[in-house]
């Protein structure tokens, strides 16, 4: 598929939102093309530092310090209306964090002052290249700045728009047409071929035809397909066939799982896939109840699964289970360092989320001297929702979800640790969010029964590390509690009739302190 050249138009769009002591934006913060500086939309919290805990084979304790300042939080809430978020950083510390929903259409949200301001870039429609708010994903590969934005298309395939110049250009193609929904977006050296005219491999991932089972009402989901390009996205080959099923009877039939975990009425689907040092491809991804990692050392042309050790996932009945069921999707599940070490996290049906490493590429999993996996959620958390791991080094990782001391008010947690590679990791961890004014005030919602009228899902957070050191997060606002438009804390109409807002979270690390350079 080739690359067909937009024309160029990138809308600014200043959101002017306001900042209290909470750091929640007026209800005038509307996104505008106002030629007056915007009020910060920045809150950060010094007095509100990290607390230490121990994770722990089957709770979080809380410790002593490890050594060092206290890293502490900052919030900045975009002003635009938003779903599940995707976060980029460039190597100047640019900040691009998608979807922004905009009256102009949909794109991507942008800050060059650490998340005090943000403004609003929209690819322009050209045949066919407009993007609408379904399954929106965004990738920035951070070896080269260049940067992907990509929704579901009308019909089948994706929308996607690329830039090379963070986001002063576009071009645009409509890919994966064998596909429709959850497409994931990731880039890393080669394994066996050369690139040409780019550095890495850059690749795609989404559920064939579709990614969740409906009982006869559609073709079940089938396989895994999976496309990579050698250009830096201009050109797309499909790579792997049908060899990464979605079906649960072929993992059973292929020794991969039991029947009790995997029965016909399980679901399986992929998460976002990372690529390590030497080439090598890991797609985490929910085998019925339990989290695997698929594994390929050729680019995507032959895989091999394994099964993550003491992972159990909630369970799925059918296609209704989503709307009674957190955590049926584990989204951002996996993270490689330089060293080929691999992380794992996922939320269990207790509300608990776990972590586990490897440290010979997937092969074997553990923490380090224990015989399986840690609690990697901080102490006095009862529930959480959705997780994702990043890493900046061996050894160093930060973790982030949605969670809840009371299973009512939910916040944006984020952790970090130095030491996960150690049998007991010893994590900083906070919320980015004031605990006062948490991101969901009245229970954690998907948003999967108003997706069946048009209503926007949440179904993933995402974490990654600054040139800084510093981590930063991605979540969202639930500006309408309980998800009712009419009950709304901001314009619902002057913010492209959305009920989330867009929320940045960053957990700074002082001179001396934490991970930072």
């Amino acid at each position: 598929m080739s690359s067909r050249p937009t024309s160029l138009a990138v809308l600014a769009l200043a959101a002017t939102a306001c900042s209290s002591g909470s750091g929640t934006p007026s209800s005038s913060g509307d996104a505008s093309s106002g030629d007056a500086a915007p009020t910060s939309a920045l809150v950060c919290a010094p007095d509100r530092a990290a607390t230490p805990y121990a994770a722990q084979p089957t709770a979080s304790v809380a410790t002593s310090s490890p050594g060092g300042a206290a890293p502490y939080p900052c919030l900045s809430l975009t002003g635009f209306g938003t779903s599940e978020s995707s976060l980029g950083i460039a190597n100047d510390g640019t900040l691009f964090v998608a979807p922004a929903y905009t009256d102009a259409g949909n794109g991507v949200a942008r800050s060059t002052d650490q998340g005090a301001t943000w403004q609003a870039l929209v690819p322009t429609a050209d045949a066919g290249g407009a993007h609408g708010r379904v399954q929106p994903f965004f990738y920035l590969d951070p070896s080269t700045n260049r940067m992907f934005f990509a929704t579901s298309h009308t019909g089948g395939g994706f929308d996607l728009s690329w830039s090379a110049d963070l986001g002063a250009t576009w071009d645009y193609e409509l890919i994966s047409t064998d596909a429709q929904d959850w497409i994931k977006i990731f880039a890393g050296p080669s394994a066996t071929t050369a690139p040409t005219g780019y550095p890495n491999v850059l690749y795609t991932s989404a559920p064939s035809p579709i990614s969740t089972p409906s009982d006869g009402i559609m073709a079940p989901p089938n396989h895994q397909t999976i496309y990579k390009s050698l250009d830096g996205g201009a050109t797309w080959q499909s790579v792997g066939g049908t060899s990464l099923t979605l079906n649960p009877s072929d993992e059973v039939d292929a020794g991969l799982a039991t029947s009790s975990v995997c029965p016909s009425t399980e679901w399986v689907i992929f998460g976002d896939g990372v690529v390590g040092s030497d080439g090598t491809v890991y797609i985490g991804y929910r085998m019925c109840t339990e989290l695997a990692v698929a594994i390929s050392k050729d680019e995507g042309t032959t895989w091999t699964s394994v099964v993550v050790p003491g992972s159990v996932l909630p369970t799925f009945s059918g296609p209704l289970s989503p709307l009674s069921t957190q955590n049926l999707l584990a989204s951002e599940p996996i993270a490689v360092d330089s060293s080929g070490n691999l992380y794992a996290v996922w939320n269990d049906a207790g509300g608990l989320v776990h972590l586990s490493v490897s440290m010979d590429q997937g092969s074997t999993w553990s923490s380090a001297g224990t015989a399986g996996a840690v609690v990697a959620s901080a102490p006095g958390v009862t529930q959480t929702v959705l997780s994702a791991v990043g890493v900046k080094a061996p050894g160093t990782i930060a973790i982030a979800y949605f969670g809840s001391t009371d299973g009512k008010a939910f916040g944006g947690y984020v952790a970090e640790s130095t030491n996960a590679l150690a049998a007991t990791p010893v994590f900083w961890s906070t919320t980015v969010n004031d605990p006062s004014e948490p991101f969901f005030a009245d229970g954690f919602d998907n948003d999967y029964q108003a997706s069946l009228t048009g209503g926007d899902l949440d179904e993933f957070v995402q974490v990654k590390y600054a040139p800084s050191g510093d981590v930063w997060v991605s979540f969202l606002k639930e500006m309408c509690p309980g998800l009712h438009t009419s009950n709304c804390s901001w314009d619902y109409a002057a913010h492209a009739n959305s009920v989330f807002q867009g929320a940045v979270g960053r957990l700074v690390h002082p001179a001396g302190g934490g991970s930072g350079d």
